[in-house]
């Protein structure tokens, strides 16, 4: 079974959960049948870590605030990692507190062991931005990306794509897409239109293979997390019907069975000046 369709939610209104080493937890999405899911943990100050045992699954990791020391190595706000399942790494501690988004990969998954997938760890802030090879129908977003890693066997991309301010185009309508792989994405900062509503810093969003989406717009700017899993190059297939922009359009998530009401509550507008 696959992690359902989530298009989108704001990560403010999901519930932290503690758990026994006093670390919080939200739990964005997830597979019911492996441990493939999105989080975001909170590490409290003071946190020391426990021993960690080869058979913890891989995952990745991003610095949403504070700092973090992923085996000895001082990691700031925007650090990113990547630990595969049985290298031994990965041993977390924190003396001020962190929150970090957190993918956790399947366990066993073949493209995050050891033996197939290398460790990762990147300062991004120190990463040039590539404008070199986006699709001239997102022109008027002026995208830019960080790749942060290639899965091995094109099992999955992860990387920072950011768009600049006034990102809406002169025609009133815009094409939707599709894609053959999943695609993840959490918003770090900025807004973006889409035909759901506003998506603001913390929107968090899963598609799975198929699903038709769009168009986007941004007036302001952003700056997002995104994965493709499935696929290590994002693959846009356009349709010809043409949407209107959706600027203005009301909160109206896409989200499966179970999920708590309050996930489902518009956020405030922040005042102005």
């Amino acid at each position: 079974m696959a992690r359902p369709h989530i298009e989108f939610i704001q990560t403010q209104n999901v519930d932290w959960r503690e758990r026994s080493d006093g670390v919080l937890e939200k739990r964005l999405s997830h597979d019911p049948l492996s441990t493939d899911a999105t989080l975001i943990v909170r590490l409290p100050p003071g946190f020391v870590p426990g021993p960690r045992t080869a058979g913890e699954p891989g995952f990745e990791y991003f610095v949403l605030d504070g700092a973090v020391t992923v085996d000895e190595r001082p990691c700031a706000r925007h650090a990113y990692g990547f630990i595969p399942q049985g290298s031994g790494l990965g041993a977390m501690s924190s003396g001020h507190g962190a929150t970090l988004l957190v993918f956790r990969h399947a366990l066993d998954d073949p493209n995050a062991l050891a033996e197939c997938a290398e460790a990762i760890a990147i300062d991004t802030a120190r990463m040039p931005w590539d404008t070199s090879t986006y699709d001239p129908k997102l022109g008027h977003l002026r995208l830019a990306r960080k790749v942060l890693r290639l899965g091995p066997n094109d099992s999955g991309r992860t990387f920072l794509l950011t768009g600049l301010p006034h990102g809406v185009p002169e025609e009133s309508h815009l094409p939707t897409e599709t894609h053959h792989h999943c695609e993840e994405a959490f918003m770090l900062q900025g807004e973006m239109w889409a035909p759901e509503g506003r998506m603001q810093q913390g929107a968090y969003f899963f598609r799975p293979p198929g699903i038709v989406h769009g168009p986007h717009v941004s007036e302001t700017g952003f700056l997002q997390i995104m994965r493709s899993p499935g696929s290590n190059r994002v693959v846009n297939q356009w349709s010809d019907d043409l949407k209107p922009l959706p600027i203005g359009a009301a909160y109206a998530p896409v989200v499966p069975e179970g999920i708590p009401a309050e996930w489902l509550r518009p956020l405030d507008d922040a005042p102005v000046y």
